[in-house]
């Protein structure tokens, strides 16, 4: 299970992409969100909320997803470099699956997304950073 505490940052341009990764939060034991349009916005929710883990879009207007993991891993003082983030995106291939691990995401998962692959992504990077238990199949 995932602790009780956790709090997940969404960072999406999308009313409706925002409610499914609620929706993949809430059936991963997470009920603490913090919602974001975009990656400049993020950065300030992520300071306020302590979050534990992010999911952010890519293309977003202002500051994009890997603009924003990028600033995150460069060092941002009272955000964790570590922070788990989950990129979800459009934009296909093997080209943009590597510039997305290159900027420092921790799980690249491309759009359209089933709620149970990301919840299990969800589980994934947050059992890699030791904040959840093992967690039985569902």
């Amino acid at each position: 299970m995932i602790r009780t505490n956790t709090t997940a940052m969404i960072v999406e341009d999308n009313v409706q992409t925002r409610q499914l990764i609620h929706m993949a939060l809430n059936s991963a034991g997470i009920t603490k969100v913090v919602e974001a349009e975009n990656g400049a916005a993020a950065i300030a929710a992520i300071k306020a909320n302590q979050a534990n883990i992010a999911i952010m879009d890519w293309q977003m207007d202002v500051m994009d997803g890997l603009e924003c993991t990028r600033r995150i891993r460069s060092g941002i003082q009272g955000i964790d470099q570590r922070l788990p983030i989950i990129l979800l995106t459009g934009i296909g291939g093997p080209s943009s699956e590597a510039a997305a691990y290159s900027a420092g995401v921790d799980l690249f998962m491309e759009k359209p997304f089933s709620i149970k692959s990301l919840h299990e992504g969800v589980l994934k990077v947050l059992g890699h950073q030791g904040i959840s238990e093992a967690c039985p199949s569902q």
